[in-house]
């Protein structure tokens, strides 16, 4: 074998085959750290000859998955763990990462032990942890404190049924001179990680940092190695979403919902109604159904539109990208003659859920008209459809699901592009709510 010698960025792993002082990418001086690959020269001299077989011969029997007997984190992941998966899992300091690791060893160290690699917190910091969780297989679940993880590579983990690592900012390889959670650290270890899972066909856990951008920590190499990546978001209601972002083996999209509780995370199977429990029907609240994932529920979205203080008018929205807010009342005002460019509009959806589905964009509509028109929409109306620039309402995706899961939350009567008396125009949506007002609907 022969070594090869290479220099990398400690800050944004540019890569050179020569030392440099000032990094050309990040322009940042005295970064450069050397870097030793191992290099086969007679198989790098002769090209290596592979096998390749038609796809219609590849078996393609899946393997059974592993059941975390948490519904919620099961339906997040395509139906459980599948087995040599790597899975990553970030979030905000203190949402819950590390709780719900352990409380996942937990269920899985029933059928076989797991294996906690813990770069943050002592092992006695974990046991008082599992105590406050009240595990129940606390002497399956191996633990071990420490930040150098080459061993993991000659160790014996073939008897665990899952390895979690804890987390990707705090271990380092011995090998690569850099300091743990530098750019070239987190990509050798999460490189020998996926690895290793892979080939030993147990599946890896790994919790990752963010920014303070609120990105992901590390190289985006990462995210593209791994085979799940989860993001825990957190909402002033006490409820954490855990998102996935990216899913090899099943939807991405999903959205999972857990209550911190003094005993840790505990699921929340249904909230198709979560969200409207405490909806009253007032000048600018709607109800709308957004499609997250594999299933539909129900939100509130609160408008408030009133006269500028100051010479401009704020725009503010929670919930939902400021950009389709603007788009929406640009649209109102361009289309249907309201001139809600002069005023001031607040805009939340309630319980601090983050809404990317466009086919809330008939519920913001409804609720800017009906907070400026000081009209009371009545309850039992749900609204979902995309608005588009040139005024028109558009269907979404899931129709029919959306209109099941209304109807069965005593939300009878839909607004919506479908259907022969469906909306067509944001035009239409106004005459729909001036004949509420008139008790003509």
């Amino acid at each position: 074998m022969k070594k090869k010698r290479s220099y990398v960025c400690d800050v944004c792993g540019y890569e050179s085959p020569a030392w440099f002082g000032r990094c050309p990418s990040c322009n940042e001086w005295n970064t450069a750290i050397a870097f030793l690959t191992e290099r086969d020269q007679e198989d790098s001299s002769s090209a290596a000859g592979f096998e390749a077989k038609p796809l219609s011969e590849i078996d393609g029997d899946e393997s059974p998955r592993m059941d975390t007997r948490i519904e919620e984190l099961n339906r997040s992941l395509g139906g459980g763990i599948v087995p040599g998966s790597a899975i990553l899992v970030s979030g905000e300091p203190g949402i819950g990462k590390s709780t719900l690791m352990l409380q996942l060893s937990d269920l899985i160290a029933g059928e076989k032990p797991v294996l906690y690699i813990s770069g943050e917190e002592s092992v006695r910091q974990l046991r008082l942890r599992a105590e406050r969780l009240r595990l129940s297989n606390k002497e399956r679940i191996e633990v071990v404190s420490a930040n150098e993880i080459d061993s993991l590579k000659v160790s014996g983990i073939d008897k665990y049924g899952m390895v979690v690592v804890d987390s990707l900012q705090t271990i380092r390889m011995s090998s690569v001179p850099s300091l743990p959670g530098s750019v070239v650290q987190v990509r050798e270890c999460s490189n020998m990680l996926v690895s290793l899972a892979k080939s030993s066909d147990i599946p890896f856990l790994m919790v990752s940092h963010i920014t303070k951008g609120g990105q992901i920590a590390g190289p985006k190499l990462v995210e593209h190695l791994v085979d799940t990546v989860l993001y825990f978001e957190s909402s002033k209601t006490g409820y954490r979403f855990l998102r996935t972002v990216k899913n090899r083996f099943g939807p991405s999209d999903e959205i999972a919902v857990f209550e911190m509780t003094s005993e840790g995370l505990r699921e929340v199977s249904d909230i198709s109604s979560l969200f409207v429990e405490d909806y009253t029907s007032a000048p600018g609240n709607v109800v709308s159904v957004i499609y997250e994932g594999s299933r539909a529920f129900l939100i509130e979205v609160q408008a408030l539109v009133s006269k500028p203080v100051y010479g401009t008018p704020r725009r503010l929205a929670s919930g939902v990208p400021l950009e389709r807010l603007l788009l929406v009342t640009a649209v109102l005002t361009k289309r249907a003659g309201i001139p809600l460019d002069s005023l001031d509009l607040y805009l939340n959806v309630a319980g601090g859920l983050q809404i990317e589905d466009t086919g809330v964009d008939l519920a913001i509509a409804a609720a800017l008209v009906s907070s400026y028109t000081d009209t009371s929409l009545p309850e039992g109306v749900a609204f979902f459809g995309e608005i588009g620039l040139d005024g028109t309402v558009r269907s979404v995706s899931s129709t029919e699901k959306r209109v099941e899961r209304a109807k069965k939350s005593s939300f009878s009567r839909i607004a919506a592009p479908e259907g022969r008396n469906g909306i067509k125009d944001v035009k239409q949506l106004l005459k729909i709510i001036g004949g509420m007002k008139s008790g003509k609907e």
